[in-house]
């Protein structure tokens, strides 16, 4: 039987705009096919609607919404807290064809800078694999090995390896730093992400400084058309956009955030 973490990755995958469509278009086919081809005309056209709604710019101006409910700030300007906290998903581990870890965003740099000036005197790095992957070490220890060849000392890099969703970071983080007397926090995750991670860690007990990076929508300056133009890209964006407010949904049923 899946445990609950797998369900959670798998079920959203059936309302997601692509594959909303591919299941109507199957459903479509059926219809016809059983000689009710007015409702098989019908699915098809919603099919449709659904797959121009999502590449349109539409999702992005959602998105866009979502990602600045905490505003990034200069790391100049950002407060001081007690340790910074660096949620998991930005580094890759390395699974072949892959010879070692990689970078997919900007939140391990993000930590590293907010350390290199003076916001906090130690990192938490969180995160374990969420399917066990043989041979190889939670994400947590990857990260705090490139954090290590960047300078920050060994001493200053605590790591929580447990966790395979945010609800479990902020818990197993909690359980590390509340044993140590900490519970004020600069939270480190993508923009997009932290309105969830912030809310969970809150409810977990900490006092929570948002400090968000990996911004993805940007004022990036290009021609107007394209601005317009149907895109998968976009599409990628209603997806991402519908599984945070799902994750959200889920975290509020639950109890887990307020």
């Amino acid at each position: 039987m899946p445990d609950w973490i797998t369900l959670s990755k798998f079920l959203p995958q059936l309302v997601y705009p692509f594959n909303l469509a591919l299941l109507l278009l199957l459903a479509a086919l059926l219809l016809i096919i059983l000689g009710r081809r007015r409702s098989g005309v019908l699915t098809v056209f919603l099919a449709f609607v659904i797959l121009v709604v999502c590449a349109s710019p539409l999702p992005l101006v959602l998105y866009r919404q979502h990602e600045l409910r905490h505003a990034p700030v200069p790391i100049s300007s950002s407060p001081t807290a007690d340790v910074i906290v660096l949620l998991g998903g930005d580094v890759g581990l390395p699974v072949p064809p892959r010879t070692e870890s990689q970078l997919h965003g900007n939140r391990l740099l993000h930590a590293f800078r907010l350390f290199q000036a003076g916001k906090a005197p130690l990192i938490l790095v969180t995160g374990g694999n969420v399917f066990p992957q043989e041979g190889l070490s939670a994400e947590a220890a990857y990260s705090k090995a490139i954090l290590a060849s960047w300078g920050v000392p060994d001493d200053a890099i605590l790591t929580e390896s447990k966790s395979r969703n945010t609800r479990q970071n902020a818990l197993y983080s909690h359980q590390i730093l509340s044993a140590q007397g900490i519970d004020r926090i600069l939270l480190v995750t993508s923009a997009f992400h932290m309105p969830r991670a912030a809310a969970g860690f809150r409810h977990a007990g900490f006092e929570v400084m948002p400090s968000p990076s990996s911004v993805s929508i940007t004022d990036y300056r290009r021609p107007k058309l394209l601005d317009w133009w149907p895109s998968l890209g976009n599409l990628g964006k209603a997806q991402a956009l519908m599984r945070e407010r799902l994750g959200i949904l889920v975290y509020r049923l639950r109890g887990w955030i307020e």
